[in-house]
């Protein structure tokens, strides 16, 4: 990402849907995801950036795997 994003713009929700999508996540599971990260981020702004949290999402083969073994 060339700039980083800050705000919840159309722009930067699609980018972090689209990128949560690239993690094996169907399109209502993005957004939900998307719009946490974004509330995340807006409660706690200085921590870590939008960018950073969303390479923290596990990809969808990782929580499942981690659901069966542990329990959702």
């Amino acid at each position: 990402m060339t700039r980083q994003m800050r705000n919840l713009t159309y722009r930067d929700r699609m980018a972090v849907i689209r990128k949560i999508e690239a993690k094996g996540y169907d399109r209502p599971e993005a957004e939900r995801l998307a719009r946490s990260v974004f509330a995340e981020f807006l409660s706690r702004p200085q921590g870590m950036s939008i960018e950073e949290r969303v390479r923290r999402i596990m990809t969808k083969e990782e929580w499942e795997k981690e659901c069966r073994e542990y329990g959702c």
